[in-house]
C-alpha cells in the first residue's frame, strides 16, 4: 500500500508488508506462549504408565532439582526432570521457532538519522533538469570565434611561470592527476556521504535519496554556469602561445580542437570547490560522522580540491584567474543551493506532546520515529 511523505512518496509492497506482520504477530505469539510455560506450578506432572487407579482427590506437590521426585510402585522409572529454573538466573534466550525473527544490534551503532529538512520539490527537479542540459550543451557547442580575453592579466604571468612545469610529458601528468582529483570530488558526495554514510551507515535511505538529490542540482547549477561562460569568453589557454613550436605541434589535438579557447574558467576548479562546499555542508547539518570528524571531512575536500585546482595551473592549463574565479563560484554555488533547501524544515512532521514524529524507511515498508 503506498505511503506518501511529502513531495516524495515512498511505496512498499502490500505483500511484503503483509508477510512482515504475520512474522511480526508470530513472533509475540511465540513469546507469549513461551512466556506463560516459563511460569512455576503451572506445568503439570509428567504422565508415566502405570496401572494403579487414579486418586480422587490431588495434592499440589513441589518439585525442586534437589528432592527428586519418587517412582510410583509398579512402574517403570520415570525419565529425569528438567533442572527447574533458578530464580537468580536470567530468563532464557528465546529459541529458533517459525515466526521468532532475531534481531543484531550493535551497541556502537550511531543514532538513526533523521531527515528534518524540506524535500526536494517539483521546481527543484526542474531546476537540475534544465542545468544540466545546459550544461551537457555547453560542452557540444564551440566556443565563439571572438575571444574576449587573450594572455594572462595581472599577475597571471608571474603565476604561470612560477608553477608551470619544465617539459610537455611532466605537464600532461599533472593534468591526468587533475582529472583524478575532479573524479574523486565529484563523486564523493554521492558514493561516500549519501550511499555510505547516510544509508548505510546512518541507516536512512530518505537523508540518503534527499542529500544526493541536492547534489545533483547543485553540481548541475554548477556546470551550466561554468559552461556558459567558457563558451561566451572564449579565452586562450596558456599553452596556446606554444601551439606550432617543435614541443607542441601545430595540429595537436590539444591546439585543432575547441578546448584550446575553453581557459576561462576553470571547470575543475568550480566542481572541485562546489563539491567541497557539499561535503561540508551535508556532514555539518546532519552531523554525518560527529566531531571530529566531520570537519575532518570539510577539510580534506577542500585540500583535494585545492590541490585539483593548483595542478591546472601547474600543467599549463588554466591561468591563476580561471582558477580563483572557478573556486569563488564552486564555492558560492556549492554553499548557495544546499543553503535554500537546509533553511526549510520539514512540515511533515507531526508534533505530539512535546514528541516529533517522523517517518522513516523500514523493513517491507515505513516505520514512526519519535524525537523527545
Amino acid at each position: 500500500m503506498p505511503v506518501s511523505s511529502g513531495p516524495h512518496p515512498f511505496a512498499s509492497s502490500s505483500f511484503a508488508s503483509a508477510v512482515w506482520a504475520i512474522l511480526l504477530a508470530a513472533s509475540v505469539f511465540c513469546s507469549a506462549r513461551l512466556a506463560r510455560a516459563e511460569q512455576p506450578g503451572t506445568a503439570p506432572e509428567p504422565a508415566t504408565k502405570s496401572t494403579s487407579p487414579t486418586p480422587t482427590t490431588t495434592v499440589p506437590v513441589t518439585v525442586t532439582a534437589s528432592e527428586p521426585e519418587k517412582a510410583k510402585p509398579n512402574s517403570p522409572p520415570a525419565p529425569p526432570a528438567p533442572p527447574a529454573p533458578s530464580k537468580s538466573t536470567t530468563a532464557p534466550t528465546p529459541p529458533l521457532v517459525p515466526g521468532y525473527i532475531p534481531t543484531l544490534v550493535s551497541t556502537d551503532a550511531p543514532p538513526p538519522l533523521v531527515w528534518r529538512w524540506k524535500r526536494f520539490s517539483t521546481a527543484n527537479y526542474f531546476i537540475t533538469g534544465v542545468g544540466g542540459a545546459v550544461t551537457l550543451a555547453m560542452a557540444i557547442v564551440k566556443p565563439r570565434a571572438q575571444h574576449s580575453l587573450s594572455y594572462g592579466l595581472k599577475f597571471d604571468e608571474s603565476v604561470r611561470n612560477a608553477l608551470r612545469v619544465d617539459t610537455l610529458p611532466n605537464r600532461y601528468i599533472f593534468r591526468d592527476a587533475s582529472d583524478v582529483g575532479l573524479s574523486l570530488m565529484v563523486s564523493w558526495p554521492f558514493v561516500a556521504d549519501a550511499l555510505t554514510t547516510a544509508w548505510w551507515y546512518r541507516g536512512s535511505r530518505e537523508a540518503a535519496q534527499e542529500m544526493a538529490l541536492i547534489d545533483l542540482e547543485t553540481l548541475a547549477v554548477s556546470g551550466a554556469i561554468q559552461g556558459a561562460t567558457n563558451v561566451l569568453v572564449s579565452r586562450e589557454r596558456p599553452y596556446g602561445r606554444d601551439c606550432g613550436s617543435a614541443e607542441l605541434p601545430g595540429d595537436a589535438i590539444d591546439c585543432t580542437g575547441s578546448v584550446h579557447y575553453r581557459s576561462f574558467f576553470s571547470g575543475h576548479s568550480a566542481f572541485s570547490f562546489t563539491s567541497a562546499a557539499l561535503i561540508c555542508i551535508h556532514h555539518f547539518k546532519n552531523e554525518l560522522l560527529g566531531p571530529p570528524w566531520d570537519a575532518l571531512s570539510c577539510a580534506g575536500g577542500y585540500a583535494v580540491a585545492t590541490t585539483t585546482a593548483s595542478f591546472r595551473v601547474v600543467s599549463d592549463m588554466h591561468y591563476a584567474t580561471d582558477v580563483l574565479t572557478g573556486a569563488l563560484m564552486g564555492t558560492i554555488v556549492g554553499y548557495g543551493i544546499p543553503l535554500l533547501h537546509y533553511s526549510q524544515h520539514d512540515t511533515t512532521a507531526t508534533t505530539y506532546a512535546g514528541v516529533k514524529l517522523h517517518l522513516v524507511p523500514a523493513p517491507g515498508g515505513l516505520g514512526l520515529l519519535g524525537i523527545f
